[in-house]
């Protein structure tokens, strides 16, 4: 007899998985065709067959689908994938040509799929300032994160001014925009080699805390000439630009428009979701929260483990962290009957980072 035959168990897993947002996912955006022509020829540079948005592993997996390797889709998604470490895959996205507004081809590229984070714009589709200002507003309230590319040299020819200056970084600046990082960059002799698409390739294979944006180098693009004048200029526009400091081609300064840093707009989001995420799953895989002190300190050690977790990233400082949940007598009686648990709160301090360093000695005989 077999010792199954004499204990036998079989275990149902009582647990439900709950999707987990993803921070490392571009999507390349641009306006093409989807459908073959009256003739039945399929359109050249881009797949005959192609809705809203498309996976891809490799430039390889784009050429076999019928991308250009001369197309800007095609070059943007190879400056992502050649930067090292890379990201596991690029979403490519269509606008169309008859869609009312770029904020209504998003939209209808998220109906479809909305696993990515990251958004990188055809540069023929934001050629011009109020181009880029309606991306990043449609990016604002979508809580996603976008580089744009800009050859303005009106971003450099001028300092910043509330009043007068049109530029796109100006004008994103203006509007505080927290999740469009404006990149300016020189279209080289030999072409345009998507220093948006690049630098988004470098930061996203980094887990959110791990990594700054600030003095990356960029595989395959050109360092640009930039003058004291012009440095001050850019970075008067919260603009951000590349360049050879020291021999070493490096971005600067790794912010977006309103000036916050990249790393703690999607650190944030990182722990929004997180939190998001552990609190739901609880509620789905346990068959009762009690609604009483228990059921209270329970959700209080989710959101602890959340924010320590964030501390291990690199977001947050460990020792700044302070979880606060209302006692079970002092919670009003509406918000019982209701199932609501009010009031959990948290304070906690980003850890930052060192980008510049002041040293003072004194040497003596």
């Amino acid at each position: 007899m077999a010792y199954k035959d004499i204990v036998n168990i079989n275990i149902t897993r009582q647990t439900t998985s709950v999707s987990v947002a993803a921070f490392n996912v571009p999507l390349i955006l641009s306006t093409f065709a989807a459908e073959n022509d009256n003739s039945g020829t399929p359109p050249s540079g881009y797949p005959s067959t192609f809705t809203r948005a498309r996976s891809y592993n490799s430039v390889k997996a784009l050429a076999d689908d019928g991308w250009s390797t001369e197309g800007a889709v095609y070059k943007m998604a190879n400056a992502i994938f050649s930067q090292n470490p890379t990201v596991n895959r690029v979403v490519v996205g269509r606008a169309d040509s008859g869609d009312a507004s770029v904020a209504a081809s998003l939209n209808a590229i998220c109906d479809e799929d909305n696993s990515w984070y990251g958004l990188v714009v055809d540069p023929a589709m934001v050629d011009t300032a109020a181009k880029i200002t309606a991306v990043a507003a449609w990016v604002e309230s979508a809580k996603k994160f976008c580089i744009v590319w800009s050859a303005d040299t009106n971003i450099y020819s001028s300092i910043y001014n509330e009043e007068t200056s049109t530029d796109a970084a100006s004008l994103l600046k203006k509007a505080r925009r927290d999740r469009t990082a404006v990149i300016y960059h020189a279209v080289p002799t030999d072409g345009a080699d998507y220093p948006d698409a690049a630098w988004m390739g470098e930061g996203f294979p980094y887990d959110p805390g791990s990594s700054t944006w600030a003095y990356k180098t960029l595989s395959g693009v050109a360092a640009d000439n930039i003058t004291a004048t012009k440095e001050t200029n850019i970075l008067s526009k919260n603009c951000n630009f590349y360049s050879e400091v020291g021999g070493v081609n490096i971005t600067q300064e790794g912010k977006v428009a309103s000036g916050e840093w990249i790393d703690i707009i999607i650190g944030t989001d990182w722990l929004e979701a997180r939190l998001r995420e552990s609190v739901y799953s609880a509620l789905v895989n346990n068959r009762k929260i009690p609604y009483d002190d228990t059921g209270i300190a329970m959700i209080e050690g989710l959101v602890k483990g959340v924010l320590n977790q964030a501390a291990s990233a690199g977001i947050l400082q460990a020792d700044s962290i302070v979880v606060t949940v209302p006692r079970y007598a002092d919670i009003p009686q509406a918000d019982k009957l209701a199932r609501k648990l009010p009031d959990v709160k948290f304070t906690a301090l980003y850890q930052g980072a060192i980008h510049r360093v002041t040293i003072n000695g004194t040497i003596s005989v």
